[in-house]
């Protein structure tokens, strides 16, 4: 029920999800030295559509688990961000203000 409301989010959503992506695209080209500049982006592709790829399997993984899909999006942000800690450029560094 609701169809319009859900038609809406879903197509806010997506808005968002565009956005977004084109923002980590261009902010990601910036974020490399020209040197690996092409390269850094190939990879930065790659994982991105990777990405793309897994997520209905995770949501697939509801049928053997209902929270499964839950654990898995709430714990990889978090892992990734634990291991951004431990990265030579930010390893014993303040953050910045």
């Amino acid at each position: 029920d609701l169809r319009t409301l859900r038609t809406a989010l879903a197509v806010f959503g997506k808005g968002c999800l565009a956005a977004s992506f084109n923002c980590v695209y261009l902010y990601t080209g910036e974020l490399y030295p020209t040197v690996i500049r092409q390269t850094g982006m190939g990879l930065a592709n790659t994982m991105a559509r990777l990405g793309s790829i897994t997520a209905p399997l995770v949501k697939m993984a509801d049928e053997v688990f209902p929270a499964l899909p839950f654990i898995i999006y709430g714990a990889a942000p978090v892992v990734s961000g634990l291991v951004a800690i431990f990265l030579p450029e930010t390893r014993n560094t303040a953050l910045p203000e």
